[in-house]
């Protein structure tokens, strides 16, 4: 992930939170933050937690996974530096949440957000299928979170802490075995 990855996902991400914004605004809504900052923020945190120990657990004993891990660490996360990974999943938390779960989920409901945003997750053959499962319950997820914290905030922490601790945990868990470099 170099800089000119950065600068699309940077794109890609803006583009989704503008799109979301343009359909709401047609649709005469706003974005809603959180009923509770704090409570949003703790069930956020906690969320990302669960999810991330679940992600190792998934990743020990479902061997597609590693195998799909392997694949992808050489061009993900090996040349990375820290800093690119947290970015990357703050663009990516922030992005996707505000457009499914700020715009999908308020005009079409909880679950059709949630199979949409495991539909944007699928991979490029079969293999795949256990990463977009993933992010299918990590939609429903992301979506109760919505739902009960009353806003974005929630969902957009739980995600963008599970994708950061994801990527410093791989990259880590990489870095011991010898395999991708130190940035």
């Amino acid at each position: 992930m170099g800089p000119r990855f950065v600068r699309m996902a940077a794109l890609f991400y803006g583009v989704l939170a503008v799109a979301a914004a343009l359909w709401n605004g047609l649709r005469g809504r706003g974005f809603e933050i959180a009923d509770s900052v704090s409570l949003s923020l703790a069930l956020g945190l906690l969320a990302a937690v669960v999810t991330v120990a679940a992600g190792v657990l998934v990743y020990r004993l479902v061997p597609a996974m590693r195998r799909i891990a392997e694949e992808l660490a050489p061009s993900l996360v090996d040349s990375a530096g820290r800093g690119t990974l947290i970015l990357i999943s703050v663009f990516s938390g922030v992005g996707e949440e505000v457009f499914f779960r700020g715009a999908v989920q308020p005009e079409f409901g909880l679950v059709v957000a949630a199979l949409a945003f495991g539909l944007v997750h699928i991979g490029p053959d079969r293999r795949y299928l256990v990463w977009t499962v993933w992010a299918v319950l990590a939609g429903f997820l992301f979506g109760f979170l919505y739902e009960v914290s009353g806003g974005l905030l929630a969902p957009v922490v739980a995600h963008t802490a599970h994708n950061a601790a994801t990527f410093l945990l791989w990259k880590r868990s990489r870095q011991k075995a010898g395999v991708g470099k130190d940035a």
